[in-house]
């Protein structure tokens, strides 16, 4: 019977891992987008990319499946200015979609509904980014079926450093919860006082 060298099993050793490291480097999405990729596409969270959520003191989030349905389901037990304030339950931008998106007028789209059970009436939609905060959000009724809503906002900033996409459900005791299905940012409009990137 044939046995390999000892010279030799390290080398094929070394590079069967590195074949293996590769091979599964391969799958999934592992692309950075462009800018102008975003521009053009835009921002979506849903499906599996709602699990990006992140809570703020207050609120908590989970991933529920109903049928083909995913969604994240949210409850808030105190308000956006109650304490310790922050962006509600949020999508953190990354610096390039940031970067892409900075000194442009932006559209978001939330599809919400009221949560079947402890089901708040309404949630507070918003976007953070410099010279963007608590006061431009707007507060909309929601119903027992998924329902979409549009927020628009400008910064009287040029530059960014951070973007936050963000949701507060109502919080009155026994009805905070909402369930959110889709988060889509689109860039609009380059604002007239800020020159391209």
């Amino acid at each position: 019977m044939y046995s390999l060298p000892d010279w030799a099993f390290y080398p094929i050793a070394a590079l069967a891992a590195a074949g293996m490291v590769a091979g599964a480097l391969s799958y999934g999405d592992n692309s950075v987008r462009s800018p102008e990729e975003i521009l053009t596409d835009g921002i979506l969270f849903e499906g599996d990319s709602l699990n990006a959520i992140t809570t703020g003191n207050g609120l908590t989030a989970r991933i529920l499946r109903e049928g083909e349905e995913t969604f994240a389901r949210i409850d808030a037990v105190r308000g956006p200015f109650d304490g310790i304030q922050s962006a509600g339950a949020f999508f953190t931008l990354t610096p390039g979609e940031v970067q892409a998106i900075q000194g442009r007028r932006v559209r978001l789209r939330f599809t919400v509904r009221t949560a079947p059970e402890f089901g708040a009436p309404g949630v507070r939609l918003n976007f953070f980014a410099p010279g963007v905060g608590q006061n431009a959000g707007e507060h909309v009724e929601t119903g027992d079926q998924f329902e979409t809503f549009t927020l628009e906002a400008a910064s009287s900033v040029c530059s960014w450093e951070f973007g936050y996409i963000g949701l507060w459900p109502d919080w009155g005791f026994e009805s905070n919860t909402i369930d959110l299905e889709r988060v889509e940012l689109t860039a609009l409009e380059r604002l007239p006082d800020c020159p391209d990137n």
